[in-house]
């Protein structure tokens, strides 16, 4: 009885291994794709929560489960980004019926090559990559994300004064961003590190006065307490 639980988990591991297999879609098709798999997930979670309020359901079927359903967070991710990367192309790089398509790297793939290199610590090569993206495609949705990482190569190799212009470039371009916080915050620690107390405290105060409830308000309260004392 218990191993017959894991039936229905086939159907969703085959359907994830036909989705890593995509290759060139259209839009609609990729679209699709996302529907069904948010969909699958879904009903994932549901049987989830239905075994975790059975007092036989085994330990192994959860966690069988649980890696489920993050193969289906990731396929839905990589689905995601390519189409972005589609409806990028379509908008800015229209191409006739009569011209051959360039085959250069997708933007997502662009960007993941430097964010790689990043990860591993290779900052210089990540940052080139990094500032490569944003001169070829500075309108894309990952601009932001290559824009605060270039800040971090530097952060990492000590550069604070450059990376203090890198973060503040994330501010000025991208006021609403997810990463506004966490560059302001980088740009305090820029200047701490610079030594320059009084500027690292009015952007600590500023933190807590533009990102009142954010991570990055708990820390700038720590250090101002710091600097109180």
């Amino acid at each position: 009885m218990k191993y017959n639980k894991f039936i229905f988990f086939l159907p969703v591991l085959f359907f994830i291994s036909g989705c890593a297999a995509l290759n060139q879609q259209t839009d609609s098709d990729l679209r699709s794709e996302v529907a069904q798999l948010q969909v699958a997930n879904k009903n994932l979670q549901e049987k989830q929560v239905d075994l975790y309020s059975k007092y036989d359901a085994s330990l192994a079927t959860i966690d069988t489960m649980n890696a489920s359903i993050q193969a289906l967070n990731k396929t839905v991710s990589s689905l995601k980004q390519k189409i972005q990367d589609l409806e990028f192309i379509q908008k800015n790089n229209q191409i006739s019926d009569t011209k051959q398509p360039d085959l250069q790297a997708s933007p997502s793939e662009v960007y993941n090559n430097a964010y790689n290199d990043f990860l591993v610590g290779r900052y210089e090569l990540a940052e080139m990559g990094f500032k490569s993206f944003l001169k070829k495609y500075p309108e894309h949705e990952l601009a932001v994300h290559a824009q605060y990482y270039i800040g971090e190569c530097l952060y990492s190799r000590n550069s604070w004064a450059d990376a203090y212009e890198e973060y503040k470039k994330v501010e000025s371009s991208y006021q609403t961003s997810e990463f506004a916080s966490s560059a302001r915050l980088k740009m305090a620690l820029c200047l701490e590190l610079l030594g320059k107390k009084n500027e690292t405290v009015i952007v600590l105060k500023s933190i807590l006065q533009d990102f009142p409830k954010s991570a990055e308000a708990f820390t700038a309260k720590e250090k101002l307490k710091v600097y109180a004392n």
